[in-house]
């Protein structure tokens, strides 16, 4: 996913077509001091926009924790460290209500996105304390019928208590009958991107509220979606979130940089605008950072 954020009108959750120039997709992914998709806040953004608020019409956002200290997944394959995502053969992509045509209203071709060679889509759920994406259970329900691998994201804004962000993306996973627990899915993810909003600026005790009430609910450590530059500009740099698996946005075909306190990543946003069969226009890609077997493992399927 792209580092997005989007309030409850869909309009305003993705960033607009100009912000999505082809410069921006090949920079190093969002930098902090650029506009949030969503409304009131600030993300970080170098050269382009995390996709994943609720206030852009090109936003969307699921977070994946970067590989912490204890890393999750193994070192890369040999040949591999510092390759592009070209070297990667484990594909997934993002989705949230503006991935589905202009005017938000086309479907997904489910079966077509399938044998495009994907192997995972990460799909936007929720965002701060009251929005649900109108098409997550639609398309929950797609990725399940071709046996895609998934999962949930929750965009998280930094004007609101982290416990109940928490309980609100819980309530409509479990309402989905999403567990992050069950064959086929990956753990649930948060989208951490918006550095600021409405005078209030992202805490690091609220991020661990969130995390900790999922883990505790879920049973699994959820996968985090940010980059090194947004950690270290709007949280103080904390070591604290590389205790998990992280899914990290870095544009182009240099590896994201591993969080801090950490040495690798899980997942890698490496594009905005991946053309996929199945698909009504461009989306956001992502590549696994071990095989399919080990994907297959932590989507608790053997």
């Amino acid at each position: 996913m792209k580092l997005r954020s989007r309030p409850t009108s869909r309009a305003a959750l993705r960033p607009t077509s100009a912000a999505r120039t082809s410069a921006a997709r090949t920079t190093a992914g969002p930098t902090a001091g650029g506009t949030s998709a969503s409304p009131g806040g600030t993300s970080a953004a170098a050269g382009g926009t995390f996709r994943h608020a609720i206030g852009v019409t090109a936003v969307a956002a699921a977070v994946v924790v970067a590989v912490g200290a204890a890393a999750l997944l193994p070192a890369p394959p040999a040949g591999a460290a510092g390759a592009g995502p070209d070297a990667y053969t484990v594909r997934g992509i993002d989705s949230y209500h503006g991935d589905h045509g202009p005017e938000e209203k086309q479907a997904f071709d489910w079966p077509a996105i399938a044998r495009s060679g994907q192997s995972f889509v990460m799909l936007k759920a929720t965002q701060g304390t009251g929005f649900t994406d109108g098409w997550f259970a639609r398309d929950l329900a797609g990725a399940r019928s071709v046996d895609l691998i998934r999962t949930g994201y929750h965009y998280f804004t930094a004007d609101e208590d982290g416990s109940a962000q928490a309980d609100h993306f819980l309530d409509v996973l479990h309402h989905e009958g999403f567990t992050g627990t069950k064959p086929g899915e990956l753990p649930p993810v948060l989208d951490l991107e918006q550095c600021e909003k409405a005078g209030h600026r992202l805490q690091l005790g609220q991020v661990k509220a969130f995390l900790q009430q999922v883990r505790k609910v879920t049973g699994a450590a959820p996968i985090i979606y940010t980059r090194k530059g947004f950690v270290d500009d709007c949280l103080g740099g904390t070591k604290e979130l590389s205790r998990y698996p992280v899914w990290l946005a870095r544009y182009g075909d240099t590896p994201p940089r591993p969080l801090p306190g950490a040495t690798g990543w899980d997942f890698w946003q490496y594009t905005d605008h991946a053309s996929v069969p199945g698909t009504p226009g461009n989306v956001d890609a992502s590549v696994f950072h071990a095989d399919r077997a080990a994907l297959r493992h932590l989507a608790h399927l053997g």
